[in-house]
């Protein structure tokens, strides 16, 4: 049988009450009295009953994330950037993923409140279909957003530069001589994407350049769907000579098109792509990328959830991390 707060009161001498706040960490123990608990809850190997804890405080020690696929690297890194903060202060993290479906995302919503969770970290998975996220925020559980941003939120969201970014990216392209850049995607109603392909129009516009309609594909969220995207955007524009890629999902679809198509790179594409994964360095050729600080974003997601949770007064608002643009040898100038 596990032992009891009961077994320790015994053990030591103390009273229930005692041994319950020095267990418990709260209310004022003597310090002698604290190591004689602590001794004996070794010995007896005293295990917390942490349902009952939560009933008692009304905190779970749990706290949430969702993201559009824990399977991604670039979401698989901020969880355990987000891990590695609260876990040392005695917190579990609960992750689900969304697969990008904003019904997926209601369910998870409330399936996280129905376990009580003391605060949520989310990448919301459409900038347009947001009315229960604002919600959610009415019920006051802390909340974070991560990657993405829902306009008119009083909430954190730690994000990358993806403007600055994409501008970058194309202008990188340009640079070489580039004037007919693909931008490949899989939608637009994720914030990130439609930032990106802002920064991307936006270096296009500063170098004179009349962007195409045709030079923009979207796809599906996973690489199949990314493969036949770039099938189309290839076969549509067979004078492009480079494509940004707005995930490392679309980029992988991407390179298996040009493969299968006979098109070679960097000699007949250049290509770049955001998300800086492992996966890159291994390519034939490495690809170019847009990396962005993913543990910082965990990191930082991490810090102010535990703040909203403790009740200690911060700022809330739009925290965005620079970008850094990684080249490899995935682009060259064009040969035209």
């Amino acid at each position: 049988m596990a032992a009891t707060l009961d077994d320790i009161a015994k053990e030591t001498g103390l009273s229930r009450a005692t041994v319950a706040r020095a267990i418990g960490k709260y209310g004022y123990v003597s310090k002698k009295a604290r190591e004689k608990v602590i001794a004996a809850a070794k010995k007896l190997n005293y295990k917390p009953n942490y349902i009952a804890k939560s009933m008692a405080t009304g905190e779970t020690k749990n706290i949430g994330l969702i993201v559009g696929d824990i399977q991604n690297p670039f979401f698989s890194t901020i969880a355990r950037a987000i891990s590695d903060v609260i876990v040392p202060e005695g917190y579990s993290l609960i992750v689900t993923s969304t697969d990008e479906k904003v019904e997926v995302e209601k369910t998870s919503i409330d399936r996280f409140f129905q376990k009580q969770v003391d605060g949520l970290i989310l990448a919301p998975v459409s900038r347009s279909n947001s009315d229960h996220l604002k919600d959610l925020v009415k019920s006051e559980i802390p909340i974070v957003l991560i990657d993405r941003i829902i306009e008119g939120l009083d909430v954190d969201m730690i994000v990358s530069d993806d403007v600055g970014g994409g501008f970058e990216a194309a202008e990188y392209l340009l640079e070489l001589g580039h004037r007919r850049i693909g931008f490949l995607s899989d939608t637009l109603d994720i914030s990130t994407n439609y930032d990106r392909i802002a920064g991307y129009s936006k270096a296009l516009s500063k170098y004179g350049i009349a962007e195409k309609q045709s030079w923009v594909k979207l796809g599906g969220f996973r690489v199949e769907g990314a493969y036949k995207s770039g099938v189309s955007l290839l076969g549509q524009n067979k004078d492009i000579t480079a494509v940004i890629a707005t995930n490392n999902y679309m980029a992988a679809g991407l390179l298996l098109a040009a493969k299968d198509m006979g098109i070679e790179i960097p000699r007949d594409l250049s290509v770049i792509s955001f998300d800086d994964i492992v996966w890159f360095d291994l390519c034939n050729p490495p690809i170019t990328s847009v990396a962005q600080d993913t543990r910082e974003i965990g990191s930082i997601a991490a810090k102010r959830i535990l703040m909203n949770i403790k009740g200690q007064r911060y700022e809330k608002g739009l925290t965005r991390l620079p970008t850094r643009l990684t080249i490899r040898e995935s682009c060259t100038s064009p040969r035209d």
